[in-house]
């Protein structure tokens, strides 16, 4: 899962420090992989009150186009459904909403831009599941 990391972060120009956050040991990471390559990555942080927070949500540039991002996504919506979260909610980079918007995941009345990392955010929930 490194590798997915520090690609990301090269990318996107992030310190490789912002990914440790000490959640890991509550945390379930997930890898997706293609033609026996690891090629993505995911996270569920449970929250209280039945709520997941989906995070670092990596795929390798060089498998892009290939929906490894979607596939991880509606797989990580219908774990939370089978075990019995709320709700799911995560911090999207502003530009990139559209991803997520597509997959049913809304931005909430009050929830504004913010700065992460040095880039904006925005929460987005999908409830109800």
């Amino acid at each position: 899962m490194l590798h997915f990391i520090f690609e990301k972060h090269l990318e996107q120009g992030y310190s490789v420090q912002i990914e440790q956050d000490n959640q890991d040991d509550i945390c379930q990471h997930w890898v997706a992989t293609y033609k026996s390559k690891d090629v993505g990555s995911i996270r569920l942080w449970p929250k209280p009150n039945g709520v997941a927070k989906l995070g670092r949500l990596s795929v390798l540039s060089s498998s892009r186009g290939l929906y490894i991002g979607q596939k991880l996504v509606l797989e990580f919506i219908e774990y939370c459904k089978q075990n019995k979260f709320n709700a799911i909610v995560l911090h999207s980079q502003y530009p990139k909403r559209g991803f997520y918007e597509k997959l049913g995941f809304v931005i909430e009345e009050g929830d504004e831009i913010f700065e992460e990392a040095g880039t904006p955010h925005v929460r987005m929930w999908m409830r109800n599941l």
